[in-house]
This record gives structure tokens, sequence and C-alpha cells, in this order.
């Protein structure tokens, strides 16, 4: 058994998917029926729905992979914050800022960037004061 039949058909590119249909003998066959012939209809619709599984597969894992790379940004910046001596409340307003200049959004942008230049400034009045 090959390689590719080991695969499981939605996570198979178009290039392996079409090879599969030319070896089985099947893609002559679907190509000599008609467009609206009800077996290619059924067949299109098929592959349209694998493909939609496929993608959302495919953003699900970038997404996966994003969110705890990110998370693990923010825990070693935290471990920081930490050791360069903020209390809580600070490493709270801090978090916060960290999430809205990492992730960006355009609707928000200039209100987030706002918010994060507030942010900075009361951590660090509140730092100094304390400090001092």
């Amino acid at each position: 058994m090959s390689e590719q039949t080991q695969q499981t058909p939605m996570f198979l590119n178009r290039r392996q998917r079409r090879q599969m249909l030319r070896e089985r003998g099947l893609l002559r066959l679907i190509s000599k029926m008609s467009f609206f012939n009800p077996t290619k209809a059924a067949i299109r619709q098929q592959n349209m729905e694998q493909g939609r599984k496929a993608h959302e597969a495919r953003w699900d894992a970038i997404d996966k992979n994003t969110s705890e790379r990110l998370e693990a940004l923010l825990n070693s910046a935290k471990e920081g914050w930490v050791s360069s001596g903020y209390n809580d409340t600070e490493i709270k307003m801090l978090e916060e800022a960290w999430v809205l200049s990492t992730i960006k959004d355009k609707e928000s942008y200039r209100e987030n960037k706002k918010r994060v230049k507030q942010l900075r400034r009361e951590v660090e009045t509140s730092f100094s004061e304390r400090n001092n």
C-alpha cells in the first residue's frame, strides 16, 4: 500500500487526490459525464464539502499553533515582569497592554495603541511610586 493511500483523503492535496482518481480510472469516467449529470453533481458537491472540511482543519491547526506560541511568549514575558519586581495589578495591566499590542485589529488599531500607551504609563508611575 502506498503512502498516499494510507493518508485520509481530507489531508491530501488536489494533485494527490486527482492521481488517486486517475489510478482507479474514475477520472476518465467523470470527465465523460455531462456537467448536469446527477452523479457528477454529487461528486462535485462531495469534493466541495471535503475541501471545506480540509480548509477548516488547516485553519484550526494554524490557530492552535499560533495561540500556543503566543501563550508561551506571554508566560515568558510574565516571568520577566515578576523578576523585575512588578506586582499583580501591574502585571495584569502589562498583560492587557501586551495582548493589545500583539494582536492587531484593523477597526480599533488606533484606540488599542492609545490604550497600550496609557496602560504602560500607569504601570510605570505605579512602579516608580512603589519603589521610591
